[in-house]
């Protein structure tokens, strides 16, 4: 059930938006998540209206323009290792897309089921995650 809110500076061209959501995506469903459990939002805010520290806690470098916050929004309950691959994915497959490691801001929130409806005000049903060896 991942939501995914992307929030990054104004400016981006809709092709660097696209490569952001592919790897985002395929990550996903990497982890285990099915290809059509395809939920993310992007958010642009200005200059004025991002503020964030350049190398906070510890970077080797600051953070330059094409820094990307990612809110990875998931079922309450969600194991740890599941979240540590969705996070080692989303990086790898972003640095591939081309935006850098030191760029990347995840953080995971989690929700439970019982409070959310994907539609026809049906609550939502228990997610099937896939397992790959």
């Amino acid at each position: 059930m991942p939501l995914f809110t992307v929030t990054m500076r104004a400016g981006r061209t809709a092709a660097e938006k696209d490569a952001i959501s592919a790897a985002i995506h395929e990550a996903s469903v990497s982890s285990g998540y099915p290809a059509d459990d395809f939920f993310q939002r992007f958010i642009s805010l200005e200059e004025d209206d991002l503020r964030i520290s350049s190398r906070y806690p510890d970077l080797r470098k600051p953070r330059s323009n094409q820094f990307v916050m990612i809110e990875a929004l998931l079922s309450s309950g969600t194991e740890e290792i599941r979240k540590r691959k969705l996070l080692t994915a989303m990086v790898s497959r972003l640095q591939a897309a081309g935006t850098d490691p030191e760029d990347v801001m995840v953080l995971f929130g989690e929700i439970d089921r019982s409070n959310s409806s994907f539609g026809g005000g049906r609550f939502a049903p228990p997610v099937d995650i896939h397992t790959t060896a």
